[in-house]
């Protein structure tokens, strides 16, 4: 299913994944891809989205008290 993804978006979903199990979540949010992309540190979304003053720290917070 993931061999039309870039090597970049595939690192994204793996990290989404294991944010959405580190949640304890059985499921994979648009929050949770979020915070994949604010952690892979060459990704040109993640540097658009830390000048707009989102950190995988915050975003954290707000997916943990949500889900």
């Amino acid at each position: 299913m993931f061999e039309r993804f870039t090597d970049k978006a595939r690192r994204t979903v793996v990290l989404a994944q294991e944010n959405s199990r580190a949640l304890k979540n059985n499921f994979i949010s648009p929050a949770h891809i979020l915070l994949g992309v604010l952690q892979d540190g060459e990704n040109n979304g993640e540097q658009a989205l830390v000048q707009a003053g989102l950190t995988h720290e915050n975003v954290k917070a707000i997916v943990e008290g949500v889900y």
